[in-house]
């Protein structure tokens, strides 16, 4: 089953186009978004701790990030897009 995810990062893991890298790399990331600094949205079919293992070994264990599911107890001030996104695992079409 598809879930959304959370991930934050802090500058000390790296930026922005370093982490588009990462994901770009780990196969169990289906889809990815983001629209905030240091916060992206991952679809992925995997649990977050195979996630976390694989971004921990792609930054050789350096940088401070979180992985966390987005449940139904979410609130946030997003675009159509992404809540598009976190609520039907897929891109919005047009």
């Amino acid at each position: 089953m598809k879930k959304a995810y959370l991930l934050t990062f802090s500058n000390s893991l790296g930026t922005q186009e370093e982490v588009k890298e990462c994901l770009d790399t780990i196969s169990a990331v289906e889809i990815w978004r983001y629209d905030m600094l240091n916060a992206f949205y991952i679809i992925s079919e995997d649990n977050a701790e195979r996630i976390f293992n694989q971004i921990k070994r792609h930054f050789n264990n350096n940088g401070r990030f979180i992985i966390a599911e987005i449940t139904d107890n979410s609130q946030g001030w997003l675009t159509n897009k992404s809540w598009y996104l976190i609520e039907n695992k897929e891109i919005k079409e047009g």
